[in-house]
């Protein structure tokens, strides 16, 4: 079943790169956009300098470490906010807004406050927040109660109650949160690269090949980074199913 699936893929992912060579043909102008085999080129070309991979490596790691930060926040105040309904009060106005306002205004203020060195793990740290802490939240409010009341009754130590009641009620809460906020976190880091950037990042490579219109190079790190997103966050889903499992 497996093969079949990943041949399946295969045959799909092969057609759209057909369909976006068909579409290049067509419009035969590579600064409107680029084929594969020329966006192909440019990652190989891109590639042969050691500079790439130091950018991608900078850009993933603020990336990651902004991430951590948020799903550890969003983690913590929602434990809290499960334990103590003044905190959830308290915090509910603070996560509408974080939720609400638009990426590119907070990246221009997080530019302000920290410069452009620290504007990717910021940005990265306050889109992973919220989306932790709704999920979590949720997950918490919806354990079983008729469970917690028997756990009372025998006295079941708390270790046993994480792992027995909240963890199973949570898993897939976690998962969702994991799944969506690494993209998200992706998506608007590598914006705040762009916006602000940082001399070694994936958003410079795009704003370098965008004024040089280098569409090529543009797509090449684009996929770079689709890739980049795509991988780390199958890693750690794969390990947050490990520890859940």
């Amino acid at each position: 079943m497996k093969t079949k699936k990943y041949i399946r893929t295969a045959v799909i992912v092969l057609i759209w790169l057909i369909i976006w060579q068909v579409l290049a043909l067509v419009i035969n102008n590579s600064i409107l956009l680029s084929g594969p085999v020329e966006t192909f080129m440019a990652l190989i070309t891109l590639g042969s300098a050691p500079a790439f991979y130091l950018s991608v490596g900078i850009t993933i790691g603020k990336i990651l470490l902004g991430f951590l930060i948020g799903a550890l926040a969003g983690t913590v105040l929602s434990l809290l906010s499960y334990r103590f309904s003044i905190v959830k009060e308290f915090l509910s106005p603070f996560v509408s807004v974080i939720k609400s306002i638009p990426i590119v205004s907070f990246i221009i203020i997080a530019l302000i406050w920290a410069g452009s060195s620290n504007v990717t793990i910021i940005v990265s740290a306050v889109i992973s927040f919220p989306i932790f802490y709704k999920n979590i939240l949720e997950g918490l409010f919806v354990t079983d109660q008729k469970m917690l009341d028997l756990a009372k009754v025998f006295q079941m130590k708390t270790s046993k109650k994480i792992r027995y009641i909240y963890l199973p009620s949570l898993s897939s809460h976690i998962k969702s949160a994991v799944s969506l906020a690494v993209g998200m976190a992706f998506r608007g880091g590598i914006t705040a690269e762009v916006i602000g950037q940082p001399v070694r990042s994936i958003g410079n490579g795009l704003y370098r090949a965008k004024i040089n219109l280098a569409t090529s190079d543009m797509l090449a790190w684009t996929l770079v980074a689709v890739i980049s997103a795509f991988i780390i966050e199958r890693i750690i889903s794969f390990a947050v199913k490990k520890v859940l499992k």
